[in-house]
């Protein structure tokens, strides 16, 4: 590769430290904010200030440190930082924030991942598969997606001219592509600007992050709820982290209250493995549309295969509410139970056990512990948590304790209560154990791959919003015939006894395989 090349000059890293151009603006800029200032003494009195301040080295810092503050949004609780060590995070952190943008304005280009993971109460956190490569410049915009985690499976463009935008998609899964005038299906606007939004956030900060190490470099962050900077609910969170070298930003993670169609959990969204740009090569968004591929929306195609695979979907009318009304029901839950088929089924939090029945009598237990909650800063992807799992057989008089991946029963509760807002058809009205109730029933084939013929139904307490029924039915692979799971005889925060979720190995009983 020749050093002329503008792939070579694209992997070129930009220079991170501030220019002293750049530190002459900073300090005019705050200067001019000094001068700006509401202060008790008299205004003759303030150009004498100015030359004292100026006149000295010391004077010019601690005049410019201090107008940074307001410049950047004011004084803030953080704690000092300790320049023998190098810790400037520690300090004020308008202070450093400036840096943090002029590296920022002298990019062009800047390249990250974004992928999803997810966090509940009662499931360990983990990460989905799929993730984006995304390309943003100043009138450029580039996603590869992935969706199995390995191929890329779909490509946009977006470029801008003028008033005028161009979008152009490549299908790789299903072998087409089209393009638009004007239509951008999710356009990443400039994410540097988002980025110097986040920058302009810490002395807004609720929060320190200890300093942990992403892509071999050592960072610190800081947390902030969303609702202290927009319209956005209490529950949601960020978390951002910068290079404690480069000072510029390395990982952020968006925490959101709601995941979408899963009710049990709580989506997060991370963006990481950034990198900073000076230079962008036009090829690289330059669309290529391979040879043979058909002139058609991905959409059209994927509507006429789930028209011969799914069928017609239909959607009920739900009142409206109604889902986030069950949700917050079932939330408030603290213990529960039910039967499912010859099974009992308890827990309490993230302790849960089945207990297995043969003509009245228990033939085998085991009892789980998912660990389930907000995994603690940071979030990482490559600590996946999985459930314990310890097993005892009455029959064979044996144990044995495994790592598992379950879920938890009250996830797959949430996860059909959820989907009442798809619902095929509501019945507002209904009797069951002499309990005044209400149901639905959805159609498995609205998420996911499933075929027609799945179905969910649930009825809950017209009093509590709580489940007294739940169905699955489906056809079985093997017979060709229906075949309906029930769970059913809940039991909503009940009393257990103290040890209901211990593992209880009786002394006798050898491991198994011994």
């Amino acid at each position: 590769m020749s050093p002329n090349d503008p792939m070579e000059q694209f992997v070129k890293k930009l220079s991170y430290r501030l220019r002293p151009e750049a530190r002459d603006r900073v300090l005019a800029k705050a200067c001019g904010a000094m001068d700006e200032m509401e202060t008790p003494a008299p205004t003759s009195s303030r150009p004498r200030l100015w030359r004292m301040t100026m006149n000295t080295r010391t004077g010019r810092f601690a005049l410019a440190a201090a107008a940074i503050l307001i410049v950047l949004g004011g004084i803030t609780l953080w704690p000092s930082g300790d320049p023998a060590t190098g810790q400037w995070w520690l300090g004020p952190p308008a202070a450093w924030g400036q840096e943090i943008l002029a590296s920022l304005n002298s990019t062009q280009a800047i390249v990250y991942r974004q992928w999803y993971g997810h966090s509940s109460d009662y499931q360990p956190a983990g990460m989905s598969q799929n993730y984006e490569i995304r390309f943003n410049a100043d009138d450029c915009y580039r996603r590869d997606r992935y969706d199995d985690g390995v191929n890329v499976m779909n490509v946009q463009w977006v470029i801008r001219d003028g008033n005028s935008v161009t979008m152009t998609e490549v299908s790789h899964q299903y072998e087409c592509y089209f393009t638009r005038e004007n239509e951008t299906y999710g356009f990443a606007e400039d994410f540097l600007e988002r980025l110097r939004f986040y920058v302009k956030l810490l002395d807004k900060a609720d929060r320190l992050l200890e300093t942990d190490v992403f892509n071999g470099r050592e960072c610190v962050g800081f947390e902030i709820g969303a609702a202290r900077y927009g319209n956005n609910p209490e529950t949601w969170f960020d978390r951002i982290w910068f290079d404690v070298e480069t000072r510029l930003p390395m990982r952020i993670e968006h925490h959101w209250g709601d995941s979408g169609i899963d009710a049990s959990r709580s989506l997060i969204t991370i963006h990481d493995q950034f990198e900073y740009f000076a230079e962008v090569p036009t090829d690289l968004f330059a669309p290529v549309i391979p040879a043979g591929y058909v002139n058609a929306h991905p959409d059209e195609i994927r509507a006429a295969g789930n028209a011969e695979t799914k069928g017609e979907m239909i959607y009920a009318d739900v009142p409206e509410g109604l889902k986030e009304k069950v949700i917050a029901a079932l939330k408030q839950i603290e213990t529960g139970a039910f039967r499912k088929g010859d099974t009992r089924v308890s827990f309490s939090g993230t302790l849960w056990r089945e207990d297995f029945f043969s003509d009245n009598a228990v033939v085998q237990t085991k009892w789980h512990v998912t660990g389930g909650g907000l995994p603690d800063t940071p979030f990482d992807p490559d600590d996946q948590h999985v459930s314990e799992e310890t097993k005892v057989d009455f029959r064979s008089r044996s144990f044995q304790v495994i790592e598992s991946k379950p879920r938890h029963p009250m996830s797959d509760i949430l996860f059909v209560a959820g989907l009442i807002d798809r619902a095929d058809r509501f019945h507002p009205y209904g009797e069951i154990d002499g309990i005044e109730c209400y149901g639905f029933e959805t159609s498995a084939k609205k998420y996911g791959d499933n075929p027609d013929g799945m179905i969910h139904r649930l009825w809950l307490d017209a009093q509590t919003d709580l489940p007294v029924r739940m169905e699955f039915e489906m056809i079985s692979q093997s017979s060709g015939q229906i075949v309906i799971q029930t769970r059913d005889k809940f039991e909503w925060n009940p009393v257990f006894p103290v040890d209901s979720f211990t593992p209880q190995i009786p002394a006798d009983f050898a491991p198994v395989g011994e």
